[in-house]
């Protein structure tokens, strides 16, 4: 991707992320001064069955983005406009929202709705059209208007840039044909759950990064919503192999889009966290195959471990030896209660037996015959009068 723009990367992955509402695309921003293929970019993605639709903001009524009232058999019914069916056809494609900073607000209030729920009056859009936008930075505006609170928190912004070399090189060889990444839904799915994990152990460090102030930063800040895009969009690196471990600090892309969802004041302290973190391997761990020392671990990471446990003990339920884990894990309950420090896995303990943990770790074990082990560690975790304490509070 070495001749693309700055920018272009990061764009694909958000345009091919699936949605917290189950859409494909995390809606993006594009910023960039004038003349630097911003929207030429996009409109090269056009394919017979991939249509691309650019919609000049300026130029638009509000209507052509919330529907024209008309009143049909005594009722005031919204007729969409005629732009939707080129979606309707196929199923699929990309809005460009071009120029957006000379949107009027009434034009941007307008929008509010398309962006986030990909609804244009009572009409969805097929689930596979995305969304992009794209803007010149407030420096080489001439008039406009600045975007809103509520529509910004409705982007992950994304800073575009030609550098020149890029741009000599497609002199000479052309710009190389953009190609979106192919993300499984499934698999993604799957380690959203994963960043959600580590977001919300950094937040309770810091909770007071859950909100940022709209003018703390000149494109994003940080909001439950925006912190949601930021896991979604995290999984999609994770899956391409671009995220931030503890052993690096992942690609220049990710950092990109998680500062393009909540904004750099957030992002560093919680990239930061991110590379000290220190998480066993789960499925290790419960097969036997790793040891772990719990003492070892900070609170965050116990916290995010244990619930990453319930994730595979949760797909292991069927396994024929599925004690054995349960054994492992009821093990390492018990050595985070001698240690004192029960109240980081309550939650995760008490949605692992809701799911039925003890009943399928009966229920293998009688089949192994060995539910007497079995008894032994559930008889030992009962017993202990912090958790009955607990589970006292938490049924009242």
């Amino acid at each position: 991707m070495t001749n693309y723009p700055k920018g272009a990367q990061a764009l694909l992955i958000a345009m091919q992320t699936p949605a917290p509402k189950g859409y494909l695309g995390i809606p993006t921003l594009i910023w960039g001064r004038p003349g630097v293929g911003k929207s030429s970019f996009l409109e090269a993605l056009e394919r017979p069955d991939f249509p691309v639709l650019t919609l000049i903001a300026s130029i638009h009524d509000p209507t052509d983005f919330s529907g024209l009232p008309v009143f049909q058999e005594g009722k005031v019914q919204y007729a969409v406009p005629e732009w939707v069916n080129l979606f309707q056809e196929r199923e699929d494609g990309l809005l460009l929202l071009d120029e957006l900073t000379t949107a009027p607000p009434a034009v941007q209030a307008a929008l509010l709705r398309v962006v986030l729920e990909r609804k244009v009056g009572f009409h969805e859009l097929p689930q596979k059209v995305r969304i992009v936008a794209a803007a010149n930075p407030t420096d080489f505006m001439t008039g406009g208007w600045d975007l809103s609170p509520p529509l910004r928190n409705r982007f992950v912004h994304i800073e575009w840039d030609l550098p020149t070399g890029t741009y000599l090189q497609a002199l000479e060889e052309g710009f190389p044909e953009a190609t979106l990444p192919q993300i499984d839904a499934k698999i993604h799915a799957e380690l959203v759950e994963q960043w959600k994990l580590r977001i919300a152990a950094f937040l309770k460090l810091s909770p007071d990064l859950l909100y940022t102030m709209p003018d703390s930063d000149p494109l994003a800040f940080a909001s439950p919503r925006s912190w949601e895009f930021a896991a979604a969009l995290l999984a999609a690196c994770d899956y391409l192999g671009l995220a931030p471990t503890n052993e690096k600090g992942g690609d220049p892309v990710s950092a990109a889009l998680v500062r393009g969802c909540i904004g750099q004041g957030p992002t560093l302290p919680f990239f930061e966290f991110l590379t000290n973190l220190n998480l066993p391997d789960p499925t290790a761990v419960l097969e036997g195959r790793d040891k772990v020392h719990l003492h070892q671990l900070n609170d965050s990471e116990v916290y995010v471990f244990f619930n990453a446990l319930n994730g595979q003990l949760q797909q292991a339920f069927e396994s024929e030896d599925f004690y054995k884990m349960a054994i492992v894990y009821f093990e390492l309950v018990q050595e985070v209660f001698d240690d004192g420090r029960r109240d980081l896995i309550y939650v995760a303990l008490k949605r692992i037996s809701k799911a039925g943990l003890l009943l399928k770790a009966l229920s293998s074990a009688t089949k192994a015959r060995a539910s007497k082990e079995v008894l032994f560690y559930i008889n030992k975790l009962f017993q202990d009068e912090g958790l009955k304490e607990f589970i006292d509070v938490f049924e009242r």
